[in-house]
């Protein structure tokens, strides 16, 4: 798949919000930044960008269609590993290092759980994560095994049919309150509709249209319901009516983005503003409410969070080039023998048990 310029901004874009709504809003009713009050000028806004994840999740389902369909099982997790493991091992240790000096009660971190955060599927032993943000990495994980699973069974030339199928029976689990398990429901929306977006850029279809109309009608039902629990969570109003604004502006983008002339946007920097937007949600959240908090007045937090963004920007930067970039030859190397040879190693303790007991 040619890289679509469009997207990547739209990812930044995502990012930024997010970023937004952790500085302005979220840090500062959660309790992790105290050093500042609401920000009722700017957090009406604001306080939506947590919407910028259902984002990320929508590109998520949309992109791994493209990267899944011409790799086997083994080279699809290479090609996740290298993507997700390396600026996030980085986050981590990042985060720690300032968790240690500044992290306070709700914020600090240990030895062991920082070490077992560098797994990434810490969330599913019930090791809590070293930066809130990771929550969204189970869900990421939860889909690339998923996909991983497709592969592996033979299905890489069912995928088109399996993706458009997904949001049926998405429907099937909705309609009779069996939503709450893993891929049937809940964030999994978003990331089918990013999926059925991917098979119609390929292939326009009736099915493929009637699945993604589904897919907004879930997306916006989920989304619009967790307004009622936010209001009482968070103590402030959220709109329905803007949160389904919102949702509905996420699918008109990728229906643009599906048109040829979307296809064919080119803007400027778009491959370094696109790959700046993982190590900037990877690093932004506690290391930010920490300087908040050490830097911060209310006078002032209209600067300091603006410096912060710029400093996060530019450490995300580094990242990206420092060590995504420079080291990707040597990140492919180690996962694709640490991956392939284990693959191997269980395929061919498999055939010698087979053949142990046939």
């Amino acid at each position: 798949m040619k890289r679509l310029e469009l997207l990547d901004y739209s990812r930044f874009c995502a990012a930024f919000i997010v970023v937004m709504y952790h500085y302005t809003f979220n840090g500062i009713s959660n309790g992790k930044v105290t050093s500042i009050s609401a920000l009722p000028e700017i957090d009406f806004i604001t306080r939506y960008g947590y919407l910028g994840v259902e984002f990320f999740f929508m590109i998520s389902g949309y992109v791994i269609f493209f990267s899944a369909k011409n790799r086997t099982a083994l080279k699809f997790a290479v090609n996740r590993a290298v993507r997700l493991f390396p600026a996030y091992w980085f986050a981590v240790l990042f985060t720690s290092f300032f968790a240690y000096f500044w992290g306070g009660e709700l914020m600090s971190t240990s030895l062991l759980r920082s070490v077992a955060n560098l797994t990434m599927i810490h969330s599913f032993f019930g090791v809590s994560n070293v930066d809130g943000v990771y929550w969204t990495l189970a869900y990421e994980i939860t889909f690339y095994f998923f996909v991983f699973c497709l592969l592996l069974v033979g299905l890489k030339n069912r995928l088109r049919l399996l993706f458009i199928c997904w949001p049926f029976l998405l429907l099937v689990c909705y309609l009779v309150e069996i939503n709450g398990y893993p891929l049937l429901g809940g964030y999994y929306y978003y990331f089918a509709a990013g999926c059925v977006f991917a098979v119609l850029m390929e292939k326009k279809s009736k099915a493929g249209y009637l699945s993604l109309a589904i897919s907004y009608l879930l997306c916006l039902d989920y989304s619009t319901k967790k307004a009622v629990i936010f209001t009482e969570l968070k103590g402030v109003y959220f709109s329905e009516f803007v949160i389904a604004a919102i949702v509905t502006i996420f699918f008109m983008l990728f229906l643009f983005q599906n048109t040829k002339f979307g296809q064919a946007t080119k803007l400027p920097h778009s491959k370094t503003i696109g790959n700046l937007t993982y190590p900037i949600y990877l690093i932004h959240a506690h290391v930010g409410y920490m300087c908040l908090n050490q830097f911060a007045t209310q006078e002032s937090a209209g600067f300091v969070i603006f410096a912060i963004t710029l400093v996060v920007i530019g450490v995300a930067y580094l990242i990206n080039r420092l060590i995504e970039d420079r080291f990707h030859n040597v990140w492919v190397t180690i996962f694709s023998r640490l991956i392939i040879n284990s693959g191997q190693f269980i395929e061919g303790y498999l055939i010698k048990w087979g053949a142990r007991y046939p």
